[in-house]
């Protein structure tokens, strides 16, 4: 019988393996950096006598929003190039019943909390704060953007409904002339970014709208293309394998420089912004290689960068990277675990504190999350889905 490494079968081209990883790692360290920004803790891992820092990592840690972006582009993109187009209906019907009972939970009890918030006196703002939330634009407006009193990480949520509601017009032409697509897109996100954004004194209400963002979304779309070829190609296999690994590895070792990059260059938010609009081609660029790599690398990496635990991490993601910041915000006002410094114990220095509350609220927020997945989001899907097919 055949040795499966020396004969790797095809990549299943519904499945990119290392989107599972991708997921987890970019939410994780997404989740470490609000949490750092709490605790000013710094991070080192100790393994025996090796000290690790990956200091630079977590304190960049915003980059890795770009990549979960571009991992949807990716996933969004998946069906289409595989020749099973979903309709317009019930692709957005899909989209909303991933997200949005998990969604209004979190507005819910979030509005909650600032309506009862000692010197709640904008009744009016935080109603239109709610509203630009409900419609997802809330990344266009300054009130509900960086002034929010809900959630600021939630600004996410409105670039990816906006590409959304795109990607059913955008997909059938990019799956006919992927390269051209691509080209237009970067070129788009490029000029506006060069031409326009850079060029503001305070790029603060631009650097994280959709246009600035297409590049991005085209990089994770082509991965998909390519990938959706490529798992399908049965003649040399060891040869796709050894080259995607390859690929993944260098994807990988692109990412993090970049990252690294952007953490030591030392500025105000605005030159810090602009360092980050810079590197976002290349990042993007860096994380589809690893995504197409590492998809269509030999058996035994795939099995590492998808298997069960990380699918079910990866199932409770999207709610934990929801209220993993505002817990820990929360955790951190009520004194929770107790500090002795009278306000502000990061700043201080205060430890064990940073280290306790550091893994408190990755705790919380993992136990939350699992709670939500299991008692909302799925018992919500399930409803929806029997509302369809009533409907049907």
């Amino acid at each position: 019988m055949p040795n499966s490494n020396l004969h790797p079968s095809p990549a299943p081209a519904r499945h990119a393996a290392a989107g599972d990883f991708m997921r987890v790692f970019c939410v994780f360290m997404i989740g470490w950096y609000h949490i750092w920004q709490q605790s000013w803790l710094t991070p080192a891992l100790r393994l025996g006598p090796v000290t690790l820092d990956v200091y630079p990592w977590v304190r960049a840690g915003y980059m890795f929003v770009d990549l979960m972006l571009l991992l949807s582009g990716f996933l969004l993109y998946l069906p289409w190039v595989n020749g099973d187009p979903p309709e317009t209906r019930d692709y957005l019907r899909r989209r909303a019943r991933r997200i949005l009972p998990g969604y209004w939970l979190a507005l819910a009890v979030m509005l909650v909390f600032a309506v009862t918030a000692p010197g709640f006196d904008r009744p009016l703002l935080l109603a239109k704060d709610l509203g630009a939330h409900l419609a997802f634009i809330h990344n266009l407006f300054r009130f509900s953007y960086t002034q929010t009193r809900l959630n600021a990480v939630l600004w996410t949520l409105a670039v990816e409904v906006q590409f959304y509601l795109l990607l059913p017009a955008l997909a059938p032409v990019f799956s006919r002339r992927p390269l051209v697509c691509w080209g237009a897109m970067t070129g788009m996100a490029l000029s506006f970014r060069l031409l326009w954004t850079a060029q503001m004194p305070d790029t603060t209400m631009f650097v994280n709208r959709l246009p600035n963002m297409l590049d991005v979304y085209a990089s994770g779309m082509l991965a998909a293309h390519l990938y959706a070829r490529l798992a399908r190609r049965r003649e040399n296999r060891a040869l796709v394998a050894a080259l995607g690994t390859l690929l993944a590895i260098a994807g990988a070792w692109g990412v993090l420089r970049i990252v690294k990059a952007q953490a030591t260059s030392y500025g105000d938010y605005e030159f810090l912004r602009l360092g980050q609009l810079t590197r976002r081609l290349p990042l993007g660029l860096c994380g589809a290689a690893f995504l197409l790599g590492g998809s269509l690398s030999f058996g035994p990496v795939r099995r590492a960068l998808s298997n069960r635990p990380l699918r079910f991490l990866g199932n409770v993601s999207f709610s934990f990277y929801i209220w993993h910041q505002w817990l820990a915000v929360r955790l951190k006002m009520w004194r929770i675990p107790p500090y002795r410094a009278a306000a502000d114990p990061n700043q201080a220095g205060e430890m064990p504190w940073q280290l306790h509350y550091t893994l408190l609220c990755f705790a919380a927020a993992l136990l939350l999350a699992v709670l939500i997945h299991l008692c909302i989001e799925k018992p919500a899907a399930r409803w929806m889905d029997r509302r369809h097919k009533g409907a049907g």
